[in-house]
C-alpha cells in the first residue's frame, strides 16, 4: 500500500511581508517536505490585478485556493506559503486533510516596510493595508494554528515555528453535537428511540424550531436508518405541536409511491406529508462554482461552471432544516451524505448532472471512500457559501454495516451548520467510521463476485449500478461481475434517462465521450455520460446481469442491446446456492468454483488494498 502513516501539510500564513515564503521554505528543508509557493497558483488575471494594486474579492481566490488544495493532496508531507487571511480560506485548505497552519503575526508597519524592500514582486507596499483589512485573525478555536511573533530574524522564527507545531492538533476544535458509536457498536432499535427523542427534544423543539423540513433519504437508501428515524423524528415533533413537512432527497429518482413511502418510514408518516423534489423545475438558482475554481479541481479537464440550484421548497423560511441520512463510501462525492444530501438530493438538473460529470473525469476509483476530493468540495462549497445563510440546518448522519447477521447501525452523529461548524465535524467523524465498518479490504484480485440485489431498493440500472461501482476494485482482470437483479425492469429512473442509456449502452470512456460530441441531447445531460462512463468496465471484466423477464425484468435482448452479458435469474441463483437471505462472504457454486457473495452492494466498498492509494 505504500506509506500509511497521515498526511502532514502544514501552512504558513500571514499577511504580504510577514516573512511566510522565508519561513515556509525553510521548514519543508527541515521537514524533509515539499515546498509549494501558494503566489505560484494564482491566475494570471489575480497577479495583474494585485500589480495594479486592486485588492482580490473572493471569486478571485476561491478558484486560487483550489488550485492549492488540489497540489496539497498530491504530496503526502508538504509546506505551503499561503496568506490564508480568512476563516474560510483556512477551512479551505484544511479540506486537503491532516493540515496544521503556523500564522505569522506581525504588524502593519513593519509589513509596509518589508515589503517596500522587494522590488519587482508583484505584491507592492499599497496592498498592505487590503491585506490587513481582509486578515480574520486566527481565533482560541483554531486549535490546529500555532500564532508566531514575526518581528525577529529569520532563524528565530523558524526555530519557533519548529517548536510550535509540535503542539498543535490536526482539525478544530468543533465537535458534532452528538458522536455516538464505533466499530464494534451496535445501535439497536430502541436505542435509536431514545437518541431520537434526545435529539428532537434538545435540538429542535428545545431549539425553539416549530416549522420543520424533514429531508431524509429515499427508497434507494431503505437500510440507512434514515427512514427509520425520520417516522420516529416526525411523530416527536407533530406530538411537540410543529408543522412538519418531509421532503426525501430524490435527486433524479423516481418519487416514492404510497408503498414506498409505508416501507421507508415504517408507517409513520402520512403519504399527504411528503413533498416531491421536482428537479427540473421548481428551483431556486443561488449561485455557481466559477468556472476558474471547477477547471482547478479538475485540473483542467471541465472548464464550466457548475451551478448552485436547489429545490424552492427548501428554502421556505422554515424555522429548522432537518437533514437525515447515511455516510456511506459513494462512487462520485467519495463519502455519500451531508451537503450532498441537501445540494444534490434537492438540487437541480444540472447542479447534479455536471457535479456527477466532474466525478467521472476525476476518476471514480480515485474517488470511492476517501471525505475529501474535487466533488465533496464543490458540493461543500455550495451549501456554505449558498445555502447555510439562508438555512439553519441539523444534520443526522449514520453509519450501517453489513455484517454477518444482518445490517447493523454503529454509529449516529449529529451536527448543525457547515463545514466549519458542527455540522461539518459530524459528517468528518461519521466518515472516519464509515471508512472502518464499509470498506472490505480484499488480499488478492476476486476472480468472481456475485450482487444481490434486493428487489424493493433496485428497479433500474440507474441504481443498480452500484453492485459495479463498489465492487470494481476488487475484481481481477479478466474476472466477472455477477449481477442478480430480481427486480430491475429498467435503465433510468426517468424516462429521458432510460431512452439515452439505452440508445448509447454500456461501452467505456472512450464510446461515451464520442456519444457526447454527436448526441446533443447526451451533451445536456452530463450526468447520463457519467452514468455511462461510471457503469463500464473498460474491458477490464465481465458484466452479467441475471434478471426475470416473466416477472417485468429486462429482457436479454435489452440487457445485452446495453453491453452486458445475461442469464437468466432463476438458473443462476440455482447454479450459486444464494438467495435474498444468503449473508456476505466467500462461497462455492454447484460446480465447486468460489466466488465473493454480497448482499448489499449499496453498503459499502470492496477494494484492493492498492487500490485504494
Amino acid at each position: 500500500m505504500g506509506r500509511v502513516s497521515p498526511p502532514d501539510r502544514v501552512v504558513v500564513m500571514g499577511v504580504a511581508g510577514c516573512g511566510k515564503s522565508t519561513v515556509a521554505a525553510a521548514l519543508a528543508d527541515r521537514l524533509g517536505a515539499s515546498f509549494i509557493e501558494a503566489d505560484d497558483h494564482h491566475a494570471a488575471s489575480n497577479v495583474e490585478k494585485m500589480a495594479a494594486g486592486i485588492a482580490l474579492t473572493d471569486h478571485d481566490r476561491w478558484p486560487w485556493l483550489a488550485s492549492i488544495r488540489r497540489a496539497m493532496r498530491a504530496e503526502h508531507d508538504v509546506v505551503v506559503a499561503c496568506s490564508a487571511l480568512r476563516r474560510s480560506y483556512r477551512d479551505a485548505l484544511r479540506a486537503a486533510g491532516g493540515v496544521r497552519f503556523c500564522y505569522l503575526d506581525v504588524d502593519r508597519a513593519e509589513a509596509h516596510r518589508r515589503v517596500a524592500d522587494r522590488p519587482g514582486h508583484f505584491m507592492g507596499a499599497a496592498m498592505v493595508d487590503s491585506q490587513f483589512e481582509t486578515l480574520e485573525a486566527p481565533d482560541a478555536t483554531e486549535v490546529d494554528v500555532a500564532a508566531i511573533d514575526a518581528a525577529g530574524d529569520a532563524d528565530a522564527v523558524i526555530a519557533a515555528a519548529l517548536a510550535s507545531l509540535a503542539t498543535l492538533e490536526v482539525g478544530t476544535a468543533i465537535m458534532p453535537l452528538r458522536s455516538v458509536g464505533d466499530a464494534g457498536n451496535e445501535i439497536s432499535h430502541a436505542e435509536l428511540r431514545d437518541l431520537v427523542a434526545a435529539v428532537a427534544e434538545r435540538d429542535v423543539v428545545g431549539a425553539g424550531a416549530r416549522r420543520v423540513l424533514l429531508v431524509p433519504p429515499d427508497r434507494t437508501r431503505l437500510h440507512s436508518r434514515g427512514g427509520e428515524i425520520t417516522g420516529l423524528l416526525y411523530e416527536d415533533l407533530v406530538r411537540a405541536g410543529c408543522d412538519v413537512t418531509v421532503l426525501p432527497a430524490l435527486g433524479t429518482h423516481a418519487a416514492m409511491d404510497r408503498d414506498d413511502v409505508e416501507q421507508l418510514f415504517v408507517g409513520r408518516v402520512p403519504f399527504e406529508r411528503v413533498a416531491v423534489h421536482r428537479w427540473r423545475d421548481g428551483l431556486a438558482h443561488l449561485g455557481e462554482i466559477s468556472a476558474a475554481e471547477v477547471s482547478a479541481l479538475s485540473g483542467g479537464a471541465i472548464t464550466a461552471p457548475i451551478p448552485v440550484e436547489v429545490s424552492e421548497v427548501l428554502l421556505q423560511e422554515w424555522d429548522l432544516v432537518v437533514s437525515v441520512g447515511q455516510v456511506v463510501p459513494h462512487e462520485v462525492i467519495g463519502m455519500a451524505n451531508y451537503s450532498k444530501n441537501l445540494v444534490i438530493g434537492l438540487g437541480g438538473a444540472a447542479t447534479i448532472n455536471r457535479s456527477h460529470f466532474l466525478g467521472a473525469v476525476c476518476g471514480m476509483e480515485r474517488i470511492m471512500g476517501r471525505p475529501l476530493g474535487p466533488v465533496r468540495d464543490v458540493v461543500d462549497a455550495a451549501f456554505d457559501r449558498f445555502v447555510a445563510r439562508r438555512v439553519e440546518v441539523l444534520w443526522i448522519l449514520t453509519v450501517v454495516e453489513d455484517a454477518p447477521d444482518g445490517t447493523v447501525q454503529r454509529g449516529l452523529f449529529v451536527g448543525r451548520g457547515g463545514s466549519g461548524a458542527s455540522g461539518g465535524a459530524a459528517y468528518r467523524a461519521a466518515a472516519a467510521l464509515a471508512a472502518a465498518c464499509n470498506i472490505d479490504i480484499v488480499d488478492e484480485p476476486v476472480g468472481r463476485v456475485a450482487c444481490w440485489l434486493d428487489p424493493v431498493e433496485f428497479r433500474s440500472t440507474w441504481l443498480a449500478n452500484k453492485a459495479i461501482y463498489r465492487t470494481r476494485m476488487a475484481i481481477a482482470d479478466g474476472g466477472e461481475l455477477v449481477v442478480l437483479a430480481p427486480g430491475v425492469s429498467r435503465f433510468g429512473d426517468d424516462p429521458s434517462l432510460d431512452a439515452l442509456i439505452r440508445r448509447h449502452g454500456y461501452h467505456g470512456t472512450a464510446a461515451t465521450l464520442d456519444a457526447l460530441a454527436s448526441d446533443p441531447e447526451l451533451a445536456d445531460n452530463l450526468g447520463a455520460a457519467a452514468h455511462l462512463i461510471h457503469s463500464s468496465s473498460e474491458g477490464r471484466f465481465s458484466i452479467t446481469y441475471c434478471t426475470d423477464p416473466s416477472t417485468g425484468g429486462l429482457s436479454r435482448e435489452e440487457v445485452v442491446g446495453a453491453g452486458y452479458d445475461w442469464r437468466p435469474l432463476a438458473t443462476e441463483l440455482e447454479r450459486l446456492g444464494v438467495s435474498a437471505a444468503t449473508p456476505t462472504g466467500r462461497r462455492a457454486d454447484t460446480a465447486g468454483a468460489s466466488f465473493l457473495h454480497i448482499a448489499n452492494p449499496a453498503l459499502g466498498l470492496w477494494a484492493m488494498r492498492d487500490r485504494l492509494v
